[in-house]
């Protein structure tokens, strides 16, 4: 017999409705994001073209122009915070909209008047905002969904994100640069529409005193004929602690803030040292050494769809299987699918050292092109392990682990952190590349990923199916005992309920 556990995350989808409206509404942000990312590989191309006629980028700037979002991002998850904790996520959510906005068309009207400044500053400003939208996003995903579905509703982002890469990849396939700043820049709009009619947090209320207005958040995110008061009363319990000392000082003095924030940026570490981002950048390369005649733009859309495919998938397992399980499979293939490609860059490398000694010997190049199919098995192998486990699970657990009061401050120090290994790891592999080989490079990627393995095995705690409150109680956090248990339905109601 099935208990409401280990029911299927949307069972009775039309009690979990206006979650799943709340979820999808504030992970367009995270499109928007995905949209800053994908824009490069279409209009990069264009901008450093030699017969470009339009505005054009020498090699260094169109570097910067790339790796300029992951570096502000940094600064942008960090400022966040304020903002995030005095005005709500809500607020906040629908507020950036505006910027996104801004930073787009910018970048749409350097081209009539011929500023490569202003292409700077529409990056400088759509940069802050991937950035703000990762924590606050997350966090608010979290704090409006019960607990058997917050996995399933907590991967949106990871999907929206990649949604937002494929669309920019669609769209800049079809049109000129500039056109596809203005048309991609007006999709905020919808963030901004969305999160007008979505309701605050209920936690975010309590711990801001304001009660009656929690109580109506949470009646229409649980259901008309939910019983919510067990889950109020643990929210005031929880809430009653933002009183507490909430500076920096205490996070670093404090066991039970120190050790889930490890945890989170550990695997904040282990996502981009993955080399996720590296692999994806040099996908087309890939693609070339496969012999595939695909051209770059249909790899990078092929690319996209896999991961957008495969990211949806993990949104219907992380509630089944748990979060340590598809961390520790996604580890272990993407490492594997590494390991394969570096063993074809050095059985390249070795045949052609080879042929240049004996040029009689031919049987080396036709051994490789034999194996042409090998590189693009395992990128997409690669895609789809990474997908299914460290493309959307950690920023699941980063919305997860932290306490109330601190969940501001301590989900913008761990994106902040994810975001610096992004920018080192975009900056450092041409170079690293260059000096040890790249299939030494794929090699150290497969270590970090068989050292990611290691660690949520004997490090991460399982969240599935937990409150945020047994959460915080798991790492110490000194909170009152109340009733553990989920919101139940009301007795004169034969209505099935969720948790």
């Amino acid at each position: 017999m099935k208990t409401r556990k280990n029911l299927p995350p949307f069972k009775n989808w039309q009690k979990v409705a206006p979650q799943i409206v709340c979820a999808t509404s504030a992970s367009w942000a995270m499109l928007c994001t995905g949209l800053v990312r994908g824009w490069s590989s279409s209009a990069i191309p264009q901008l450093t073209a030699q017969n470009n006629e339009t505005l054009y980028l020498e090699q260094e700037e169109a570097a910067w122009i790339t790796s300029l979002p992951p570096l502000c991002a940094i600064f942008g998850s960090l400022l966040i915070a304020f903002p995030m904790e005095m005005y709500g996520r809500r607020m906040t959510l629908a507020t950036i909209s505006i910027p996104y906005i801004l930073g787009f068309y910018l970048m749409g009207i350097s081209y009539y008047v011929k500023s490569t400044s202003l292409l700077f500053i529409g990056r400088v400003i759509t940069g802050l905002l991937t950035g703000a939208s990762t924590p606050t996003s997350q966090i608010y995903v979290s704090e409006c969904s019960s607990p058997r579905i917050r996995g399933a509703l907590g991967s949106f982002t990871a999907t929206f994100l990649s949604l937002g890469i494929v669309i920019a990849y669609i769209v800049g396939a079809f049109v000129e640069w500039q056109t596809l700043c203005f048309l991609i820049g007006s999709l905020p709009i919808v963030l901004g529409l969305a999160m007008l009619f979505m309701p605050e947090t209920p936690s975010w209320l309590v711990a801001h005193n304001q009660e009656p207005q929690a109580k109506v958040a949470l009646q229409k995110l649980r259901g008309k004929y939910t019983d919510i008061e067990p889950e109020l009363q643990r929210m005031k319990t929880n809430g009653n602690s933002q009183m507490l000392d909430v500076s920096y000082a205490n996070i670093l003095t404090s066991s039970h803030l120190m050790k889930p924030l490890f945890i989170s940026m550990a695997l904040m570490f282990f996502q981009q040292f993955s080399g996720i981002n590296a692999i994806v950048f040099y996908s087309a390369s890939i693609f070339q050494e496969a012999g595939s005649s695909v051209d770059r733009f249909m790899s990078s859309i092929m690319i996209g769809i896999v991961q957008l495919v495969f990211t949806m998938i993990s949104a219907l397992l992380v509630d089944r299987s748990g979060r340590r399980l598809l961390l520790m499979i996604s580890g272990t293939f993407m490492a594997i699918s590494l390991i394969g490609l570096s063993a074809f860059v050095y059985l390249k490398n070795a045949w052609e050292e080879i042929t240049v000694v004996d040029e009689s010997n031919s049987s080396g190049s036709f051994v490789i092109s034999e194996l042409g199919w090998l590189p693009l098995l395992c990128l997409v192998s690669f895609i789809i392990a990474y997908s299914i486990g460290f493309g959307a699970v950690p920023q699941l657990i980063m919305g997860e682990l932290f306490p109330l009061e601190y969940r501001h401050r301590l989900g913008t120090i761990s994106a902040s952190f994810g975001l610096s290994c992004t920018f080192i790891v975009v900056r450092t592999f041409p170079e690293m590349a260059a000096t040890m080989g790249i299939g030494s490079v794929y090699g150290l990627y497969a270590a970090c990923c068989l050292t990611a393995v290691l660690f949520v095995a004997f490090c991460l705690p399982e969240t599935k199916g937990k409150t945020l409150e047994e959460i915080n109680r798991f790492f110490g956090h000194p909170l009152k005992d109340t009733a553990s248990q989920t919101c139940s339905p009301l007795p004169e109601k034969s209505i099935p309920v969720f948790e």
